[in-house]
């Protein structure tokens, strides 16, 4: 039995090992090295271009010939003349702390008036985002409302959620999913455009079909997601229901609900394989390998 044991044991931490070195070449690797020194060199070959179009610029502007003044024109004598007068802020004295800002007399009166105007400027209330309308809201229709997810997921192996939504009459949406894992069930009031969102930190969560649907009185509207488990453990799952209007208001929610997929206790060694430090992972599976190694010799001199 402890030769049996010594020999699992070997074996696990021969895997162990393997797949710690295999993480430490593909993070260490000569590969990555080549790459970003390529990346390094390809950046520092790109400024010679520029350099090259500078050089260029400046033999074409040395041999182009220096242009003749122009004659002064009646512009020019208008631009020395006025320059000639006083400027007006020169003789407005510039306020201090001590007294308030007013309008000198030199000022027109066009000036005084844009002072008052900016003075009755009064600060804007915060922009509140439109509230959907009373004939929006009359509009809505309760439905029913099934959701399904498995009860049990493996870790980075991908899965189905569905939700449907069924606006034909019939008391139940059941009908419309797989009817393989954990399915729940509610209601939701919905419009002519209805959304349906699918979240979770702990799930790589792609959409399979439009969020955004028309609601169909003759059949069911069904939701499909493709979600992937990131991490091990329980996890939640959140189901949303927007109803769209159509002017330029906001979606309103009119579902939420929340379920809990949970990991199996092997998922759990491979996500804790998986995250830790490879280099951990392969100190691991040597020393699995030397007790393995030590049990087994150990056995043999005792027979």
């Amino acid at each position: 039995m402890f030769r049996f044991f010594s020999i699992l044991v070997l074996l696990a931490g021969l895997i162990v090992a393997g797949y710690g070195g295999a993480r430490m070449l593909e993070l260490y690797g000569p590969g990555n090295a080549m790459t970003k020194s390529a990346a390094l060199e390809s950046d520092m070959a790109e400024p010679a271009p520029a350099e090259e179009a500078f050089v260029e610029d400046e033999v074409m502007v040395e041999a182009l010939p220096e242009a003749e003044p122009l004659p002064p024109g009646p512009e020019d004598e208008i631009l020395a003349e006025t320059a000639s007068v006083p400027s007006l802020s020169r003789s407005v004295p510039a306020p201090t702390l001590d007294q308030p800002m007013s309008n000198p007399d030199g000022l027109s009166g066009s000036g005084s008036a844009a002072a008052e105007s900016m003075a009755r400027v009064e600060v804007a209330p915060d922009v509140m985002a439109p509230t959907p309308s009373d004939a929006f809201l009359n509009n809505l229709k309760t439905v029913p409302v099934a959701h399904e997810t498995p009860t049990t997921a493996e870790y980075k192996r991908p899965f189905e959620a569905v939700l449907a939504i069924d606006s034909t009459g019939d008391s139940t949406a059941v009908d419309a999913l797989p009817g393989h894992g954990n399915i729940s069930e509610g209601t939701a009031q919905v419009s002519k455009t209805v959304e349906a969102r699918l979240s979770g930190s702990g799930f790589a969560i792609k959409a399979m079909t439009p969020e955004q649907q028309t609601i169909s009185p003759l059949t069911e509207n069904t939701w499909r997601w493709s979600v992937t488990p990131l991490t091990a453990g329980n996890q939640e799952l959140t189901f949303d229901i927007y109803a769209i209007d159509e002017g330029p208001a906001v979606p309103l929610r009119t579902f939420h609900n929340t379920v809990t997929v949970q990991v199996t206790g092997i998922n759990r060694a491979i996500a804790f394989a998986d995250q830790a430090n490879p280099l951990a992972v392969f100190l691991g599976g040597i020393g699995s390998v030397l007790a393995g190694l030590f049990g087994a010799i150990k056995f043999v001199r005792r027979r």
